[in-house]
């Protein structure tokens, strides 16, 4: 039995990888095995290493011919390299390996059986997120409160089928009963794909109020740093907000702190900071400037830039959210506390570029505030869905780094307290190194860009050594799965999602060969004065 399956020999060990020489009598690369015919050396595929009562299971990572000397011949053989990934022992498979094989050990394919039994432990949660590639009929399954609760990462190049993947992940988890995912929705793509069980919250529409900011988020959307006046414009800031909020929240005025998220009146603070910034101080007939005079002007203007934009009318002038005890309907409504909905969809397509980075900021750190206040928070783990996520997580680009901060605090300390992040991206180099550093899973998508791939490489485990290579060849749909959620690294071709979400690309020639649909002028004009796009 064991003599059909065997495929070559160990011909050098180190301490993570065996590169194995081929049987010479193997040449056209198959084994037939009952009635199935097994490809050896393909990238990506396992083979079995015999030790005593265990046996070590390896991922072939590179194949190739290489000179072989046998006395005064030099001959071609076909060589693998294989990383060691882990051990079967007593029918159970364990990640990682303990004891290393020796030179000349015999190596031998991994039947179908086989690959069932290094399963086995993970079939029990019955969850899986598609097929084996390479395994015919062989489901790939998860631990899917690794795979949900250690932070997860789905990259790709555009096309690739992230959103795809995205929808057919949480499709599997979205009718439990007890669901709780947020997407951040930058191109609304996902209303279609959760039809029932979900709630979409257009921003633009949603009350998100000022008052639920905490004082670094204003000083980061108010204070010009670069301002000779700005640890002025901060300290006063600051002694104002405090004030308003203990005296329009007397209940809680024993607790309130800056950071509180309890109502305050942002138009009282202004008229406060307008006066300090023209007093004149009168003594006996002289009159001069008061201490704080010309030292607010910078602040003002940015302040009535930011509170008179139509674009911020969801964060400055509130009709709902205009007190205290309103945030806790709100907070309700988004995390799906009433039982209606387990995927919440925050659509951030109806506003512009530039305020993205400061909700992406708000709801990701009302979602940590929460659940840390929350004694109950086991009950309520969260997953915050970040799409798009180099938009507004990088650590290069200029301007705002609310969301950057944020989501980094979330990816070192979130699990702690049932925040959990999905980091979806077409451009992993541009994120925060923080952030995709703190995720232990993986769901890497084609990718063409070298940059993104050897950045990829440098994060993720020793184990997808040699796989960096097939991810520029992977089908569409089809991704390489590795972290702590997994048996061993996985080539998989992910579930469609169904139905599917609206992230198709438009079909440039096909629509060019017949007449569609009139656009007017007007129309769209009018659509992009009223800021409405549906």
């Amino acid at each position: 039995m064991w003599e059909e399956k065997k495929i070559g020999i160990i011909r050098e060990v180190t301490s993570s990888s065996v590169i194995v020489i081929v049987d010479s009598e193997i040449t056209n690369l198959q084994k037939k095995i009952g009635e199935k015919v097994y490809l050896i050396g393909q990238i990506g595929t396992y083979v079995l290493i015999p030790m005593g009562k265990v046996y070590l299971l390896g991922l072939v990572s590179e194949f190739k011919k290489g000179d072989m000397h046998e006395g005064d011949k030099v001959l071609q053989r076909y060589l693998m390299t294989v990383i060691l990934i882990g051990t079967l022992k007593k029918g159970k498979f364990e990640s990682g390996v303990s004891i290393l094989p020796t030179v000349d050990m015999p190596v031998f394919l991994l039947e179908d059986k086989d690959l069932k039994v290094a399963f086995s432990t993970f079939q029990k949660f019955n969850f899986s997120i598609g097929q084996l590639s390479l395994f015919e009929n062989e489901r790939a399954y998860l631990d899917p409160n690794r795979f949900f609760g250690k932070h997860l990462a789905v990259l790709g190049s555009s096309g690739a089928g992230k959103s795809c993947t995205v929808s057919s992940i949480l499709q599997k988890v979205a009718s439990f009963p007890d669901t709780n995912v947020v997407i951040l929705d930058i191109h609304n793509e996902y209303t279609k794909a959760f039809p029932e069980g979900s709630q979409h919250f257009d921003i633009a529409a949603l009350e998100l109020p000022y008052w639920l900011m905490n004082f670094d988020e204003m000083i980061e959307m108010f204070i010009d740093q670069r301002d000779e006046n700005a640890s002025t414009q901060i300290s006063a800031l600051q002694d104002l907000i405090y004030a308003s909020k203990k005296a329009k929240n007397q209940r809680l005025a024993d607790s309130i702190t800056i950071d509180s998220p309890v109502f305050f009146d942002i138009n009282e603070v202004r008229a406060r900071l307008q006066f300090l910034d023209t007093e004149r101080v009168t003594s006996g007939a002289i009159s001069k400037e008061g201490p704080y005079f010309g030292k607010f002007a910078r602040f003002l203007v940015r302040l009535n830039s930011k509170m008179n934009d139509p674009r911020y009318a969801f964060i400055f002038k509130p009709k709902v959210c205009i007190d205290s005890e309103s945030a806790k309907g709100l907070l309700t409504m988004i995390f799906g506390l009433d039982g209606k909905s387990k995927i919440t969809i925050m659509d951030l397509s109806g506003i512009p570029f530039d305020i993205v980075n400061t909700v992406v900021a708000l709801i990701a750190r009302i979602a940590f505030d929460f659940n840390f206040w929350n004694p109950n928070r086991r009950e309520l783990p969260i997953l915050l869905v970040f799409e798009e996520a180099h938009n507004y997580l990088s650590s290069t680009r200029e301007g705002s780094t609310a969301a950057r901060l944020t989501v980094e605090r979330i990816a070192k300390e979130g699990r702690k307290y049932g925040v959990s992040c999905m980091i979806v991206s077409q451009r992993p180099s541009e994120i925060s190194e923080t952030i995709l550093s703190q995720c232990n899973n993986f769901v890497i998508l084609r990718l063409f860009n070298p940059v993104d791939q050897s950045y990829i490489k440098r994060l993720v485990p020793e184990t997808f050594s040699g796989l960096e290579s097939a991810i520029s060849t992977l089908r569409q749909g089809e991704a390489i799965v590795l972290g702590d959620s997994t048996p061993m690294p996985m080539r998989v071709q992910i579930d469609l999602p169904n139905p599917e979400p609206d992230s198709s690309d438009i079909s440039f020639f096909d629509k060019w060969r017949q007449k569609g649909a009139a656009t007017e002028a007007g129309d769209v004009m009018e659509r992009w004065w009223r800021q409405h796009r549906s």
